[in-house]
């Protein structure tokens, strides 16, 4: 339905004339319509996702890693490691963002703790 600009009746699609007022009807082009500006992209800008490796989220669980394990290992030595890698996994699962890398990140993890347990002695 095409509105008259000046009278605001209701008119059919094909009409050129409003059959209220008799005024000429704007042309109508039939373009498929577009939802986005012309010089912006077609597909949705969402988050996006680092092609790079989640270094920072290795490193942190590494961290984590160590710090529960020597907590635990003063509370209850014979389940510090399990526990320690426990919270190290749990949060490797809730932050990393392309859960394909989690094998990857588990294993990274563990060798980042070990360079720091290395290097630092902690």
């Amino acid at each position: 339905m095409v509105y008259c600009p000046y009278c605001g009746e209701k008119n059919k699609d094909n009409a050129t004339f409003c059959k209220k007022c008799g005024k000429r009807l704007p042309e109508i082009e039939n373009k498929p319509t577009s939802h986005h500006l012309p010089g912006e992209s077609i597909h949705p800008m969402g988050e996006t996702v680092k092609s790079s490796f989640e270094w920072d989220v290795a490193i942190i669980a590494a961290l984590i890693f160590l710090i529960s394990y020597k907590i635990l290992g003063i509370i209850s030595p014979p389940i510090a490691p399990w526990l320690a890698a426990a919270f190290s996994i749990l949060y490797l699962l809730s932050a990393t963002k392309k859960k394909a890398s989690i094998p990857l990140l588990i294993i990274i993890t563990l060798l980042i703790a070990v360079n720091i347990k290395a290097f630092i002695g902690l």
